[in-house]
């Protein structure tokens, strides 16, 4: 088939990094009304470079969507986790942290022959927790020797012998294809972070911004040891575990801490964080000073004797989001103490209690909880932040209603939403709507509003036994189908290319890779026209800000990119039994990739969507196994 000319206006990128918040924000803005900003280039100049990309459990319970931030662009300085989403998602200005260290010709088309890593523990991270990644800057390509991902494990740790807070650089490493940093990866630090007998880290440690320092719990008896520690490259080893360097605060002496990991907020260097019997502590001067227990009206009792969620922090409304194990989630207003409540689970009821820490959207105002049970069946409820109204409640079969003691975790978002909600989708794990077996259910948004009755539902597994851990996305621009793009004129400011496609849709996003324009790789743009009669294309029109191409005659890939969605089933979905239990990636609504762990995944961490070797991994351990795993996104292998 003859290919059709199409012209496309392709925008400069920027060939430095951006370091100063401000001057992302403008350009960030600029390029969402597609308008250039002039004297951009000084600027960049004398701009600082941004301290370091921290991604830990707290990450995915920030949300928002491009709409909003465009009318309180003040969050993007306030909240450094939607700083960090926005460069992942939309590449601009570059985030090679991201997006990778070179172009490379052609893209992935599915699932490649990898063998990735895994390093056998004295111990694993607990169930539903999570392990925290740090990528070194976010302007430059991947670090085999600064970019660490660190464990922290649910066992008591010997200095001399068994570490339970462990390191590991060269992430990017493996074998088919050799990796970026190697074979196998490093281990960093190795630490015994137990100070009393029997002390553990059963919660999610977290980072601070330049990754120099590791917070975390110490939980033991009826005692609770909020820690942070200053790491050095080399302390320790896996059979040899070191003795750190901690600046140590006991918060709690009645009840420890095994449910509510620390949240931090960035901005003002405090720390959230609760106990087992339903208190919640601020901590201030957490990495930047002395860690202090705040006074009064702090711990502000929540739920006598309940478990707690680790909070979450909308710092525009000063609400303190958490859930209980009585069903209920909490609104504390961080300037005054003040409680305010929403019945989300069926108090004494089976199992009714908020698993999961809340998924906050701090641009639009929502809060998003799921619980087994509310008395009829399972439930993901939206509430409003700010008054603490029900704005919806969707139901997500029987859950534990029934009498089946379980629980349901967190929901993500796909990628459209953080546009516009009513543009997205939620989605998660529940139940059949009449037995235990999992389930995944997806709703869409008006406004935004979530509907109430799904858009798509499909069991997952026909073993009433197994447990469905929570969801985490990641939007991979360059995962999936690709299709080869040729430059073949110049003029000024516009590159006219042909491209013979059959998977592209118009309104949908596109990027480029692996031309000889090093501005030209990684650029985002909307597909505005197909040219040529289907349904098999032979081009495509998109606008893009001006710029000006040098090469006469070039060729690249362009990708639709995949949206992923990790979870894990804690059995039989590989074989029978425990030993059965996987980690799943979900690509499609009918394509859902597995890989075997015993007892399934804990919480998953992603790293990039770098093109270099070994990258676009997720980090985690089995729940029922002492061992460390890096896995690719596409395919799992």
């Amino acid at each position: 088939m003859a290919a059709t000319q199409s012209q496309v206006e392709v925008a400069v990128k920027s060939r430095r990094p951006f370091g100063d918040v401000a001057v992302w924000i403008v350009v960030f803005f600029a390029l969402m009304s597609g308008v250039l900003v002039p004297g951009l280039s000084a600027q960049e100049a004398s701009a600082p470079r941004l301290p370091g990309v921290p991604q830990d459990w707290s990450q995915r319970h920030i949300i928002f969507s491009r709409d909003a931030l465009a009318s309180q662009p003040e969050i993007l300085d306030q909240e450094p986790r939607v700083l960090h989403q926005t460069m992942q998602r939309w590449q601009t200005p570059s985030a090679s942290a991201f997006q990778g260290i070179a172009p490379r010709q052609e893209s992935p088309t599915g699932p490649q022959s990898h063998r990735d890593w895994n390093v056998a523990l004295g111990g694993h991270v607990s169930a539903n927790m999570f392990p925290a990644k740090f990528s070194f800057d976010p302007a430059a390509p991947p670090s085999c020797a600064n970019d660490f991902v660190v464990f922290g494990l649910s066992v008591a740790g010997v200095t001399g012998g068994r570490p339970n807070l462990v390191a590991f650089n060269n992430l990017y490493s493996g074998s088919l294809p050799a990796g970026l940093c190697g074979a196998a990866p490093t281990t960093l630090f190795a630490y015994n972070i137990t100070t009393a007998a029997g002390g553990k880290i059963v919660t999610s440690p977290i980072l601070s911004l330049d990754g120099t320092k590791v917070a975390f719990v110490e939980s033991l008896g009826t005692t609770a040891i909020f820690h942070v520690l200053t790491w050095t490259a080399g302390q320790g080893s896996l059979g040899a575990a070191a003795a750190p360097t901690m600046n140590s605060l006991t918060f709690s002496l009645t009840a420890t801490s095994t449910t509510s990991s620390p949240w931090i907020d960035y901005s003002n260097d405090i720390v959230y964080l609760g106990n087992d019997k339903g208190q919640v502590f601020k901590i201030t001067g957490v990495f930047l000073g002395t860690p202090t227990l705040a006074g009064a009206p702090w711990p502000v009792t929540l739920s006598n004797n309940f478990h707690l969620t680790a909070p979450v922090l909308d710092i525009v409304r000063h609400a303190l989001m958490v859930g209980s194990a009585n069903g209920t989630l909490y609104q504390i207003n961080t300037v005054t103490g003040a409680v305010t409540t929403l019945v989300v689970g069926k108090s004494g009821g089976i199992s009714p209690g908020i698993a999961a820490p809340p998924i906050v959207d701090v641009g639009n105002g929502s809060t998003f909880v799921v619980s087994a049970n509310d008395g009829t069946s399972a439930v993901l409820v939206e509430a409003d932040t700010s008054s603490m109204v029900q704005l919806a409640k969707a139901r997500i079969g029987l859950g534990s209603s029934g009498g089946t003691p379980l629980n349901l975790y967190e929901p993500a978002f796909t990628n459209p939403y953080f546009t516009n909600p009513s543009s997205g989708n939620i989605r998660l794990c529940g139940t059949g709507a009449a037995d235990t077996t999992p389930w995944q259910y997806a709703f869409g948004f008006t406004g935004r509003t979530m509907k109430t009755v799904a858009s798509f539902s499909q069991q997952l597994l026909v073993s009433a036994a197994a447990r469905c851990s929570g969801w985490t996305e990641f939007f991979n621009p360059y995962a999936g189908t690709s299709d080869t793009i040729t430059a073949t004129s110049v003029a000024s400011n516009v590159l006219t290319v042909t491209t013979v496609n059959s998977n592209l849709t118009v309104g949908e996003q596109i990027y480029i890779q692996g031309t000889a324009e090093g501005f030209l790789n990684g650029q985002s743009a909307i597909v505005a026209s197909l040219i040529g009669p289907g349904p098999v294309f032979t081009g495509f029109s998109a606008n893009f800000t001006a710029a000006n191409y040098t090469n006469a005659a070039d060729s690249g890939t362009v990708t639709a990119g995949t949206d992923f969605f990790f979870f894990g089933l804690t059995s039989d979905c590989t074989a029978a039994g425990f030993a059965g239990g996987c980690v799943a990636a979900r690509s499609s609504d009918v394509t859902v990739v597995t890989a075997t762990l015993n007892g399934g995944p804990t919480g998953i961490v992603i790293d990039n969507y770098s093109l270099a070797a070994q990258a676009s991994s997720i980090y985690l351990t089995a729940a029922r196994q002492n061992t460390a795993y890096k896995f690719t996104q596409s395919g799992l292998q």
